[in-house]
């Protein structure tokens, strides 16, 4: 919104943004100061409810004589605003317009956030029934319809809803008849308001010094002053921004990349520490290469300690030679190299043995059947 002080008149144009709430309250706190009079102007299609709660109660709450004027439109948040003195309705001039509807918004966000809006959005919404109905008096039933779709009140409709106490004189040319405030909206009618707005005071609206200077020493604009267009200012704002834009995805990558390699780094630590487990497993003979990517899975997917338990409940085996020896001692007694005999060598010499190893020792003998007879 943009504010305008001159003398004990306060003019707010255009859309109720975050923090116009405080800004409205410190001009407005400094014509309290000065005078017993204030006389508030007002031009808006509406905006934030929340700014807007904080404008109307610095008028509601103050404790001087206070003239409320609708010098073009007021819609949505703007037409609650007009509704903040019970002492006094405001004026509108005569081809101004009043829009009144229910409070909306937009969330982000998974199911609880929207039910959360959509709760405070009929909160608002109750609340500003009965704020119309009280100052109106009117039934909260009657008020409840304007809750629905954009209803629109001009001069006359106004002053007989008792949203307004007076008809005042317009501040611009007469609003052709052609245009329809349900059709165009109410950012169109402020626009269509605002090409035509001419203030009987010949003194303009002045930002240079109001708006433009502490928004150059605040952001540092380069390249600008006071002095310069509305344009140049813009630009350098948009320009600063972006350069700040730029600045914070660069150290946002920097710090993406970071993770990344951090995360890879960790990654193949743990690839490298299940790695050295399976190979102590396979040498200890509780795992063997036809299964062990099932035990790499276990590594990848549970991580290292889980793979750490279950090797730790897998007996270790005897290497195959020990358990030929041992198998081949049931027949001669005898088990010095036999790991070195072949299937011939065993027949001839230790059948029983041989016998034996198939019981004790069945991948030994089908190792050693299979050298005999899968050549």
């Amino acid at each position: 919104m943009i504010f305008q002080v001159q003398d004990n008149t306060i003019t707010a144009y255009g859309e109720i943004w975050d923090r116009n709430g405080m800004e409205f309250i410190s001009l407005f706190s400094e014509l309290e100061a000065k005078y017993s009079q204030i006389t508030v102007k007002m031009h808006s299609y509406g905006g934030s409810v929340f700014d807007g709660n904080l404008i109307y109660n610095a008028i509601q709450n103050s404790k001087k004589e206070i003239d409320f004027i609708i010098i073009g439109i007021a819609a949505s948040m703007a037409a609650v605003i007009s509704q903040s003195r019970t002492d006094k309705k405001p004026k509108m001039v005569r081809n101004g317009f009043m829009m009144i509807h229910a409070p909306s918004g937009s969330t982000y966000g998974g199911a609880l956030d929207h039910e959360n809006n959509a709760k405070l959005l009929r909160s608002i919404e109750t609340n500003l029934i009965n704020s119309f109905s009280k100052g109106l008096n009117k039934s909260k039933a009657y008020i409840a319809k304007w809750m629905v779709g954009d209803n629109w009140f001009d001069a006359e409709e106004a002053l007989k809803e008792g949203l307004i106490s007076e008809i005042v004189e317009a501040e611009s040319e007469t609003i052709s008849a052609s245009y329809n405030p349900q059709e165009i909206g109410a950012q169109g009618m402020y626009y269509q308001f605002t090409a035509l707005l001419n203030p009987k005071n010949s003194q303009q609206i002045n930002l240079d010094h109001n708006m433009k200077l502490p928004i150059i020493q605040a952001l540092s604009l380069q390249g600008v002053n006071e002095q310069s267009s509305d344009t140049a200012v813009i630009e350098a704002v948009k320009k600063h921004f972006e350069a700040q834009a730029t600045v914070t995805q660069g150290k946002l990558d920097a710090e993406i990349a970071k993770r990344i390699t951090a995360e890879t780094a960790l990654a193949d630590q743990g690839k490298a520490a299940i790695t050295a487990e399976l190979d102590q497993a396979k040498k200890e003979g509780k795992i063997t290469p036809a299964n062990q990517a099932t035990y790499e899975a276990i590594g990848t997917t549970s991580g290292i300690e889980a793979l750490k338990t279950v090797l730790s409940a897998i007996p270790a085996r005897n290497p195959i030679k020990a358990q030929m020896q041992n198998a081949g001692g049931t027949g001669s007694g005898s088990a010095t190299g036999r790991e070195a005999w072949a299937w011939d060598q065993w027949q001839k010499e230790d059948s029983k043995g041989l016998e034996a190893l198939l019981r004790e020792n069945p991948e030994g003998w089908q190792a050693l059947y299979d050298a005999k007879y899968k050549k």
